[in-house]
């Protein structure tokens, strides 16, 4: 018998939005699992990076869909919020080479007045970390220390927050909902990034503030490339063109890779401004 129109309705029984994304995200994943090209530990390492974008990125989705659209707060420096309940961050701490406590603080990963994505990822403090950082400074060691508590940023020009006290580009504009996207599409616009262990501190990734200077630098720890996932949910593994971007790790000195000269006309940084919205 052919199934009538309406056979396949959602019935009170079936998934909720949350266990469908989980369905779809499971069935891509595994899709990705049995490529034979994942057969050594870099790439493991990679595909793991990859699925904690992804689980960001859907987190940030379901957020704002549960938000009437509005985007998840997103704050740099020593934010934190207070007991107000007014803000919102992704995220909060801010990430260093010393043994302050933020770096292993994982109640500002896990308690919603910290982290408000927290309760769609379960309190699961492992996504925010790219399973190739595992890089500590000789103090950090020292105490025996596994590891950093987190690897990823979120652009700067999306969410509500404090933009404006940073380093601004003055092309770049902050936009706090779906209903504010403008000529850049979702899915041209770029929302987390693993970004460069000496480079990390707070949630918040500042673009390029002009041309020839970048506030802060992707991540490179996958072979010259960084996982990016963008505002429609999809990912891309992005390789970095010039030596400028992929510096090596120190893990000695407190932002020793921020405010970075480049040359003028960087692909790179010039690929960071053309996926972040501008005025």
């Amino acid at each position: 018998m052919k199934p009538r129109e309406g056979d396949f309705a959602k019935s009170d029984g079936g998934f909720t939005r949350a266990e469908l994304l989980v369905v779809l995200f499971t069935l891509g994943l595994i899709g990705v699992v049995t490529r034979p090209v994942w057969a050594n530990a870099i790439a493991v390492k990679s595909l793991g990076c990859m699925e904690n974008l992804r689980r960001l990125s859907a987190a940030w989705l379901l957020y704002t869909d549960d938000n009437a659209g509005k985007f998840v707060g997103n704050y740099h420096g020593g934010f934190v919020p207070g007991t107000s309940g007014k803000e919102s961050p992704w995220v909060t701490g801010c990430l260093d080479w010393t043994t302050s406590s933020d770096n292993t603080n994982t109640v500002y990963l896990t308690n919603s007045r910290y982290a408000a994505l927290a309760v769609y990822l379960g309190q699961d403090t492992t996504v925010f970390k790219c399973p190739a950082d595992d890089y500590l400074s000789r103090a950090q060691a020292a105490r025996g220390w596994w590891g950093r508590v987190r690897s990823y940023s979120l652009n700067c020009a999306i969410g509500e927050g404090n933009y404006y006290t940073g380093p601004i580009n003055p092309r770049v504009r902050q936009i706090t909902s779906n209903s504010e996207f403008g000529r850049l599409v979702p899915q041209q616009t770029f929302l987390f990034l693993d970004e460069h262990p000496d480079s990390i501190d707070d949630g918040m990734f500042f673009v390029p503030s002009s041309e020839t200077r970048m506030p802060e630098l992707p991540g490179s720890l996958h072979e010259g490339a960084a996982w990016i996932s963008f505002a429609d949910g999809h990912l891309e593994l992005h390789r970095w063109e010039t030596s400028e971007v992929k510096r090596p790790v120190s893990a000695t000195d407190y932002q020793y890779l921020n405010n970075v000269s480049v040359t003028a006309g960087n692909p790179d940084a010039a690929w960071l401004l053309a996926h972040t919205p501008q005025k």
